[in-house]
């Protein structure tokens, strides 16, 4: 924006010059610049403070409705509008006292604080308004470089600031009363160390399945000897051997989850192996759902059960090793730590003897409790009406209902208003295993709103190809389209 006014001036003067005097260097001097510099500004002060610029000229005051009364505006020898202020008898340099007043609605103090900006490394925004402030003062200054840094595309990336979308509302199988694991969340806790079976040999590493309920948040853990798919579904038919099918089970999108599902379609939709099993998972048939790839926090019940359950195991275990079947007995126990836990708090009434944990769900009483009153001496005539034993099996669910629920209404994080995401937004991927500046970049593509019409996983095309990531993980870059990105024309 000032080479070519520079060149220009240079063009006219060579016109009314003589060919001797004429100058033909292809590089601007300094001279030339600060000449070409000093007539933009000129122009934009005459266009944005006419006003104030014909005050001074008239010898009249600055109107005191003017926005830049509190200077004390004056034209210099240059013939710019500059800053009267008080340090006149500053032992500073002209500039530095008397600083050229520009507006920062302006395109040009856009451009002028970007270039700043650029100049002197991406400055911060209160040592880029110090650079300016040395000859420039720019009215709303602040504002205007604090703006800069914040749409500055390669500051984002350094510094890049993950989105945080509006928290969803509990899925259904959360709060609706249904027997204990038909909708189950699994995940795996490790690598633990188990002890070899001979002294010599190196020790063995080894995994835990772990399963929550969805409806009663009771758990279950499963030792698995690796991450293979053959040893999850070993696991999984032993959780279900004890628990009972499950119609849905939620889990991450990894690789040995997938291979599950594959595998059990397969047996669903085989004719010539193991047709016994097909049949009785035909009947049954249990619906898969992963979550968005690299969104652990989608799978909070069981991220939560995970971190309970790797509390007890660290404080009991230590760093001893245990045998593969001490092991199963240790995590048995363990399991029975997390089921023995309250759901709700014990209320003051004396008629709640004991508080409301998962193990009601599983045995009709917490499973640290003592066995009740043997009644099988009891004549049958004297135990009238089985509803009451109906109803002792059924007052967990009703206190659940009562009393549980309501604990799940408030939002503890995420409560902002929802970020409205639109398609053709540029991004930066979260990486791990990289830093900020090496993260990738991406359009956004494809849209995937829940049931409130909020999008928390978006699929982004990157130069590598596709990728679907919660919005958690991605931050908008400052680049907006191109036609928002075409300023409206400026005479200058």
């Amino acid at each position: 924006m000032v080479r070519v006014p520079a060149y220009c001036r240079r063009f006219l003067q060579n016109c009314r010059k003589t060919s001797i005097a004429r100058k033909e260097s292809a590089h601007l001097t300094v001279d030339e610049r600060k000449e070409a510099k000093a007539t933009i500004i000129g122009l934009i002060q005459q266009q944005s403070f006419n006003t104030e610029y014909k005050a001074p000229q008239q010898a009249q005051a600055v109107s005191p409705k003017s926005r830049i009364r509190w200077f004390h505006p004056f034209i210099g020898s240059d013939q710019l509008i500059r800053i009267g202020g008080r340090l006149g008898k500053a032992n500073q340099q002209y500039d530095s006292k008397h600083q050229i007043l520009l507006p920062s609605s302006h395109h040009f103090s856009t451009i002028f604080v970007r270039y700043y900006h650029e100049k002197h490394l991406h400055a911060a925004p209160q040592l880029l308004l110090n650079l300016l402030r040395l000859r420039y003062w720019i009215t709303g200054g602040r504002s205007l470089a604090k703006l800069t840094v914040h749409k500055c595309v390669i500051c984002v990336r350094a510094r890049p600031k993950l989105l945080e979308q509006f928290m969803a509302e509990l899925p259904a199988a959360r709060i609706t009363a249904a027997r204990p694991f038909s909708v189950t969340g699994v995940d795996y806790w490790g690598p633990i160390q188990l002890k070899p079976p001979h002294r010599r040999a190196a020790s063995i590493k080894a995994y835990v399945a772990v399963f929550v309920c969805f409806a009663t948040k009771a758990v279950h853990l499963e030792l698995v000897g690796d991450l293979s798919t053959a040893k999850f579904i070993e696991a999984l038919r032993r959780f279900v051997s004890r628990r009972g099918l499950c119609a849905e089970i939620y889990s991450d999108n990894e690789r040995n989850f997938l291979g599950a599902a594959n595998e059990l379609r397969q047996i669903l939709q085989s004719k010539d192996r193991q047709q016994t099993i097909a049949r009785d998972y035909a009947d049954n048939r249990i619906h898969w759902h992963f979550n968005s790839p690299r969104a652990s926090h989608f799978g909070g019940l069981w991220e939560a059960a995970i971190a309970s359950a790797q509390k007890h195991f660290v404080r009991v275990l230590g760093t001893h090793t245990l045998a593969y079947d001490s092991m199963e007995t240790l995590l048995a126990q363990i399991e029975c730590c997390p089921n023995s836990r309250t759901l709700v708090p014990l209320s003051d009434e004396s008629s709640d003897l004991e508080a409301l944990t998962p193990g009601h769900f599983l045995t009709g009483a917490a499973l640290k409790a003592v066995p009740g009153i043997d009644v099988t001496d009891i004549p049958f005539n004297r135990l009238r009406q089985w509803q009451q034993l109906k109803k002792m099996f059924q007052q967990p669910w009703k206190r659940r209902n009562l009393e549980y629920i309501s604990t799940l209404q408030g939002r503890t994080k995420w409560y902002n208003p929802p970020i409205h995401i639109t398609k053709d937004q540029l991004a930066v991927i979260k990486d791990e295993n990289s830093t900020p500046m090496s993260w990738p970049t991406g359009r956004i593509v494809e849209l995937h709103p829940g049931d409130d019409g909020t999008s928390r996983v978006i699929t982004l095309q990157t130069p590598n190809g596709r990728y679907t990531r919660p919005v958690s993980k991605i931050c908008l870059l400052p680049i907006s389209s191109a036609a928002e990105n075409q300023s409206p024309p400026t005479t200058v």
